[in-house]
């Protein structure tokens, strides 16, 4: 009985070993690709603050602290801010939407959609309100929501400031929410010269000066664009050549530019 019991735990210390051999390569594999995805997202400068804790609760803070922040923070925003969005529960819907920046800093779409329920649909919600007893106190809820919208777009930027979507959403925000035509002009230019950006973008400057009247700024836009096109470029109807031609020979007669400096003199 003495020999078998023995020969029964070494088969057991055999399996433990083997299994640990296993498990020890997949356990450096899993831990590299943890680490990759934080030098790929920039997690190293964020760490699990006790506020943060609290935020997800133990069983999504274990998720993050096993390399799953990107399950977390759909997982959140999929709950968590549709949940709050129905209520119309905007300052919870806030703090969920930061939550999920704050967990995936690199991840375009929380912060594309993250300013949109604040800057629209918070602040169209507040502005309905109809607890709010003046029209004063719902334009001034209004304007502190597109405000709040705005912040996440700017701090979604100083994270992907190479993506085109945040800079060009935000200079939708200054057209459409608050009519700043010049900031939204200058948006619209910086989204336009990423290179992940739709052609269409490249016109939106020059049309946003015009829309706030400064015709010489925006014959100086369509300058600009055209400049930086190439002959090819201009000749592609993606770049509408030919309209940015017909805009530069009309504001150039309108504005009296001087021959010598007329892009078109004849």
């Amino acid at each position: 009985m003495i020999g078998l019991s023995l020969s029964r735990r070494l088969q057991r210390a055999l399996l433990v070993a083997l299994l640990l051999g296993l498990w020890a390569p997949v356990k450096v594999m899993w831990e590299e690709g943890i680490s990759r995805e934080q030098n790929d997202l920039r997690y190293q400068g964020m760490t699990i603050t006790r506020q943060l804790r609290d935020q997800l609760g133990q069983g999504l803070t274990i998720g993050v602290l096993s390399g799953m922040r990107n399950v977390v923070a759909d997982f959140i925003y999929v709950i968590n801010v549709t949940l709050a969005w129905e209520n119309q529960e905007w300052f919870r819907m806030e703090s969920y939407i930061n939550l999920c920046t704050t967990l995936q800093p690199r991840s375009i779409p929380f912060w594309d959609g993250g300013g949109w329920q604040l800057a629209w649909n918070a602040s169209v919600g507040a502005m309905r309100d109809v607890n709010q007893p003046t029209k004063l106190r719902r334009l001034h809820a209004s304007r502190y929501w597109i405000n709040k919208g705005l912040d996440v777009y700017l701090r979604g930027i100083a994270n992907n400031p190479e993506h085109y979507r945040l800079w060009a959403d935000t200079g939708q925000l200054y057209q459409q929410r608050l009519s700043d035509f010049p900031k939204a002009a200058y948006y619209y230019e910086q989204a336009s010269l990423r290179p992940d950006c739709p052609t269409y973008y490249e016109r939106f400057p020059a049309i946003m000066y015009a829309n706030a009247g400064d015709e010489q700024a925006s014959y100086d836009a369509w300058v600009r664009l055209w400049k930086r096109l190439t002959p090819s470029q201009r000749a592609e109807p993606l770049h509408q050549g030919d309209r940015i031609e017909s805009n530069i020979r009309r504001l150039e007669k309108k504005l009296s530019v001087p021959p010598e400096k007329r892009i078109f003199p004849n």
